[in-house]
C-alpha cells in the first residue's frame, strides 16, 4: 500500500492529539505530586497550592444569564448549526467575569485575585432557548447589550403568513460562588497590610522567565477551581484520554502503509 498524503494527515494529527494528551497529562501529574498546604504557611509567600471554601472579599459578579451573585463565571453562547449531514454546536461569543475573593480554610484566609487565571469549572446553569422562542428577560438583555450575539427571535415575513425563525441555542454558566468549595495553585506573596485577616495574596506567577520552557508549557502556573485538588485532577486526566486515544487510532491509520 501506498503512504500517501492522506495517511501522512492522519499521522500528523494524530501526533497532534498525542501532544495535547500530554501536556493535559502533564499538569495533572504536576498538580497531583504535591498535596494542598495551609494558608498560614503563605504568610510569607511563595508557590501555593491551597483548598478551602471561597468567600466574598469586597463584591461579586453578576452572572449573565441568571444574575446569580459569584465570585468567577465563564459563560458561553452556543448555537446548533446544522450543514448538510453534519450538526454541531458553535460557540458565538464566550467570556469570564471576575472578582478578587478570599480563599479560607482551619488555619486562615488568602486574597486570590483570579485574573489571568486557568478555570476548571463545572456547569452550573444551562439555559436552552428553541430557534424563534423568546428568550428569558435576562436572556435578552444580555443579547441587546451584547453586538457579538445577534436576537435569535426573528420573523420570516411571507405577507399573508409570519414565521418564527433562527437556530437553537444554549446560555452556558460556570461559577464559583461564595461558598464553594475552592482550590487554587499559584504564586502567593507576603501580606504587608496588617490587620487585613489575609495570610497572603495569590495571582499569577512572577513574570521573570523562571523555570524551563518545558515546566512553563506544562503549567498550570495559575489554576482556579471550584473542586478539589482530586476534582481538578480527574478533570484533567478525563480531558488527556480522548486525545490520546484518538491521537493513537490516527497515528495507527496513517503508518497502516509501513506496517503492513
Amino acid at each position: 500500500m501506498t503512504f500517501t498524503p492522506f495517511h501522512q494527515l492522519f499521522a500528523l494529527a494524530g501526533l497532534l492529539a498525542l501532544g495535547y494528551g500530554t501536556v493535559v497529562g502533564a499538569k495533572a501529574y504536576r498538580i497531583g505530586r504535591d498535596d494542598p498546604i495551609p494558608t498560614y504557611r503563605l504568610r510569607h509567600g511563595g508557590t501555593c497550592e491551597v483548598e478551602g471554601v471561597a468567600a466574598v472579599h469586597e463584591e461579586t459578579v453578576s452572572a449573565p444569564f441568571t444574575g446569580t451573585d459569584c465570585l468567577v463565571c465563564r459563560w458561553t453562547v452556543e448555537e446548533y448549526q446544522q450543514s448538510g449531514k453534519h450538526s454541531h454546536w458553535k460557540t458565538v461569543d464566550s467570556g469570564v467575569w471576575l472578582r478578587p475573593f478570599v480563599l479560607a480554610d482551619d488555619t486562615g484566609r488568602v486574597l486570590v485575585d483570579p485574573d489571568g487565571a486557568e478555570f476548571s469549572l463545572g456547569e452550573d446553569d444551562t439555559i436552552r432557548v428553541d430557534g424563534g422562542d423568546a428568550p428569558p428577560h435576562r436572556v435578552q438583555q444580555f443579547i441587546d447589550a451584547n453586538d457579538r450575539v445577534d436576537d435569535e427571535d426573528r420573523e420570516l415575513d411571507l405577507g399573508v403568513v409570519t414565521f418564527s425563525t433562527g437556530n437553537d441555542r444554549r446560555y452556558v454558566e460556570e461559577r464559583l460562588d461564595p461558598g464553594d468549595g475552592a482550590y487554587v495553585f499559584s504564586h502567593a506573596r507576603a501580606n504587608r497590610r496588617p490587620g487585613s485577616g489575609v495570610e497572603g495574596v495569590v495571582a499569577g506567577p512572577p513574570a521573570d522567565g523562571t523555570g524551563s520552557w518545558l515546566e512553563r508549557l506544562v503549567g498550570p502556573g495559575f489554576l482556579v477551581s471550584d473542586t478539589t485538588e482530586a476534582g481538578v485532577v480527574g478533570r484533567l486526566r478525563w480531558k488527556a484520554v480522548v486525545p490520546t486515544l484518538l491521537g493513537v487510532g490516527l497515528v495507527a491509520l496513517g503508518l497502516t502503509p509501513l506496517l503492513q
